[in-house]
């Protein structure tokens, strides 16, 4: 994921609060950015007790290196200060990525509880190109590791 939040650096894990669709844009028929036609919501909210516990695998895992924030998806990749700012503008969003959103809708539509890990492997802004490259396996690593310990974690309780 990009990151839209100063605060939350390459390599730090997010778990989300919600998740919202941010490029998404009816609002010429009424409905304000992110929101979905037919769905009562523009954010879809995480499940509490899956935040609580995939916070504390992440912190156990690597202290000081998580937060927790809206996941802002989308299908394109952020790479602009223009598009970052029109994004944290639109949804207040602490990361950007392609995948979530579309998750968490699914899931509210469906009632089934969900929380998103992202990985923060780019700042969302020019210098992706060479941080992205660099970073994918160190991003993808900390996530893994964190979702493994959620897992075992859950079948435990």
């Amino acid at each position: 994921a990009g990151s839209l939040d100063a605060g939350l650096d390459i390599c730090d894990v997010l778990v989300s609060t919600d998740a919202v669709q941010h490029d998404m844009d009816v609002h010429y028929l009424g409905y304000e950015v992110g929101r979905v036609p037919g769905l009562n919501t523009t954010a879809f909210a995480a499940d509490e007790k899956l935040m609580k516990l995939a916070f504390e695998e992440s912190e156990r895992i690597r202290p000081g290196h998580t937060k927790m924030g809206r996941v802002a998806t989308g299908d394109q990749f952020v790479c602009s200060d223009g598009q970052k700012a029109k994004i944290i503008a639109d949804t207040g969003a602490s990361c950007t990525e392609m995948e979530g959103g579309s998750i968490a809708q699914v899931a509210y539509v469906n009632r089934v509880p969900f929380v998103i890990l992202r990985a923060i492997s780019d700042k969302a802004d020019g210098s992706a190109e060479l941080d992205y490259p660099t970073f994918e396996k160190m991003a993808a690593a900390n996530c893994a590791a964190v979702t493994e310990a959620l897992a075992k974690r859950l079948a435990e309780e």
